[in-house]
């Protein structure tokens, strides 16, 4: 009997966790000014933005085509960008504009995205580093991972280092190039265990595995949390684009990476919340959180503004760079993490 209650207890917390730190989040941004950049026109500039479509990254691709950028949007869903593309011609009839399909919950689809947009485009100025699916039931990957940490990180990484020849290579003393990674202010409340890094999120959860069919939705709902797997997931893209800022400042390539946190935003992404408290979340999305436009500026700033260039390294909310719990993990923790990561990724690909 411990051991269920355990579980539950766990679980319970874990969503405790995220919603008061969510609610702090909306406080501080009801009380404070959202910050709007002013960018400048960036033509001959090509970005390529993962879940671009819709919600945050559908204004991200319609922020930088406003300012003359070829914007590449990727998203798993083929009618959605065919929409999103009339969307921005009915506003930019001339706009440089296109959809190619990724789903980052296959390193496949990762890999036929890679090659495509090799054939497409000579050069990519900016990265950004957007889908995301939260609170999501337990489910894996065709790759056998957790669904969170394959789609918000993981995949993300692999596109990441699957373009970094081209990034690197379209850099410029004038404008290096950048790496935007769509983090989350839970990114605070997520946890890294070395120990069990890969392990709890491969499909080998024995524990889940061999129950008995009957039993099996319960234990597996005992042992999965999809609140501390969106934190963690968050978490691990503040640490990695922080170790690969690393990396790329050693190196002395002309690429910056930096992390964000877009707000507390009124999105799709809230659709996997329990009815329970979603009602009372729907009221304070109405009147109290950003809108997608406005989730879109501190993205944006990062994407183009003067203000950043050459700044690498760090974690954004409101265009202001702030300190992470980053500052928690040292050095050789983040770049295990990073190095367990990157062999994740390489036993499945090749």
């Amino acid at each position: 009997m411990a051991l269920p209650i355990l579980g539950l207890l766990r679980y319970v917390w874990s969503a405790v966790k995220i919603y008061v730190l969510g609610f702090i989040a909306l406080l501080r941004q009801i009380f404070q000014k959202h910050e709007v950049p002013e960018l400048h026109l960036h033509t001959g500039k090509i970005a390529v933005v993962t879940g671009g479509t819709c919600g945050i990254g559908f204004h991200v691709s319609l922020g930088l085509v406003a300012k003359n950028v070829h914007v590449v949007m990727a998203g798993h869903d083929i009618q959605k960008g065919k929409e999103a593309i009339t969307k921005i011609r009915e506003i930019y009839p001339n706009a440089k504009v296109d959809y190619l399909h990724l789903d980052l919950a296959s390193f496949t689809s990762i890999q036929n995205f890679v090659e495509n947009i090799k054939a497409r485009c000579s050069k990519i100025h900016i990265l950004v580093n957007n889908a995301a699916i939260m609170l999501a039931p337990y489910k894996e990957t065709e790759d056998d991972f957790e669904s969170h940490f394959q789609v918000n990180y993981l995949g993300h990484l692999y596109l990441t280092q699957s373009l970094l020849g081209m990034l690197r290579a379209s850099g410029t003393e004038e404008f290096y190039t950048r790496i935007i990674n769509v983090s989350s202010i839970v990114h605070n409340i997520g946890s890294l265990d070395l120990q069990n890094f890969g392990k709890r999120y491969l499909s080998s959860i024995l524990k889940i595995h061999e129950a008995p069919s009957t039993n099996k939705m319960c234990t597996h709902w005992l042992e999965y949390s999809p609140h501390a797997a969106y934190a963690n997931s968050k978490l691990d893209i503040v640490l990695a684009s922080w170790h690969l800022s690393e990396q790329l400042r050693r190196e002395a390539s002309p690429v910056t990476v930096n992390a964000v946190h877009p707000g507390v935003v009124n999105s799709s992404l809230y659709k996997h919340v329990h009815p329970a408290i979603k009602w009372l979340m729907d009221l304070l999305a109405k009147y109290t959180y950003k809108t997608p436009s406005e989730g879109a500026d501190s993205i944006l700033y990062l994407a183009l503004s003067p203000s950043v260039e050459r700044e690498t390294g760090g974690y954004y909310d409101n265009c202001r760079k702030l300190k992470t719990c980053q500052l928690a993990y040292s050095d050789s923790v983040i770049e295990q993490m990073y190095i367990l990561s990157t062999d994740m990724i390489q036993a499945r690909v090749n």
